[in-house]
């Protein structure tokens, strides 16, 4: 088996495969593709697309291809500055939870009507991505291809990208919890919740504007967060891997064979020291500033959740920091991200 190297990827990077779903084989075969599906990178191995599921993260080092299985990636040949994005990579984290829509994936390969539908598809849901950020990559950023994303003028093609996995490895992954699928769960059962008392609710955007507008539902909505276990995800991480958060653990987990895999993830962590914890930082205020305007038990919850976000953000990131500031000084030097200095 083979998946992508989590360093092959940056932000905003768009990787396209053959999808094994019918849908994705009635795609190729109309469009005489070898391509049927598209993900978007929004950073340090992390990926989002739209499936049956929904829209939803993955991670790149868990999504396995057999030898043979085509895997492209792409890049925009002028770099976008952070600003812009940034546009891109949040409108892609704001999609998560937006329901699928096979009819509309579709009709981007067959003539007829064309709905603009708020329902999302792979393809859809890249190109409305950069079109966010005033990029078009496509004619039509609402209906076009996985092809027609890695056709477009504006992109490069990457080479290089994957890597094989041992047994031994996948073993090793098949064996430990999947923090990003319990996420999925968790968050499908919220919002299956909400929607079964406002059916247009798509994704936690609305779900913010429906607790504002109907304070009725906000102790029902309140104990969905709870009972789904979404407000303890956080947990997870710090049961199954205490290392990330503690140097001593890390130093006690350490040794030969794995010193240069815990390198390499402790430069990951440090090279995005400022921008890695930002969407926490965001999500905190903008909750915040919510909860000052009408408060409500659900938001009062959710400002909890991403200040504890923000804290095991800041520790996780020291733990790095400080690992290699013991071991590898130099990697600090030529590694770590610093705050853009204010203007003068």
């Amino acid at each position: 088996m083979k998946r992508i190297k989590v360093d092959a990827l940056i932000p905003g990077d768009i990787v396209l495969t053959a999808s094994k779903t019918a849908a994705g084989k009635g795609i190729r075969t109309t469009t005489c593709a070898i391509v049927s599906h598209a993900m978007i990178c929004v950073g340090n191995g992390s990926v989002i697309d739209s499936t049956g599921d929904g829209v939803q993260a993955r991670n790149v080092q868990r999504e396995l291809f057999k030898p043979l299985e085509q895997v492209y990636a792409f890049r925009l040949r002028e770099p976008l500055d952070k600003a812009r994005l940034d546009q891109v990579v949040n409108f892609a984290r704001s999609e998560i939870g937006t329901r699928y829509s096979a009819p509309e994936a579709v009709r981007s390969v067959v003539a007829g009507r064309k709905p603009r539908g708020r329902r999302q598809f792979c393809s859809r849901l890249v190109a409305r991505a950069y079109a966010h950020a005033g990029v078009n990559l496509v004619e039509d950023e609402d209906y076009c291809t996985p092809e027609e994303l890695g056709l477009s003028p504006l992109v490069v093609e990457l080479h290089d990208i994957t890597e094989t996995v041992s047994d031994a490895e996948l073993a090793a992954w098949r064996s430990r919890p999947d923090p990003i699928a319990m996420t999925h769960a968790a968050q499908n059962e919220i919002l299956e919740g909400v929607r079964r008392l406002s059916p247009g609710v798509e994704h936690f955007g609305d779900l913010d504007q429906v607790v504002r507008e109907h304070p009725e539902w906000d102790l029902g909505i309140a104990a969905l967060f709870r009972s789904s276990g979404y407000l303890d995800l956080w947990r997870n991480d710090f049961a199954v891997n205490p290392w990330h958060y503690d140097v001593d653990a890390m130093e006690a987990v350490a040794n030969d064979a794995n010193r240069d895999d815990i390198r390499g993830y402790c430069r990951s962590i440090i090279a995005e020291a400022v921008s890695g914890g930002q969407r926490y930082r965001t999500m905190l205020e903008y909750h915040r500033q919510s909860h000052r305007l009408m408060p409500r038990q659900t938001t009062f919850q959710l400002v909890e959740l991403y200040g504890q976000l923000v804290s095991n953000d800041a520790r996780l990131r020291a733990t790095a920091c400080e690992w290699l500031n013991r071991h590898y000084p130099d990697d600090l030097d030529a590694y770590l991200e610093r705050a853009d200095p204010m203007p003068a």
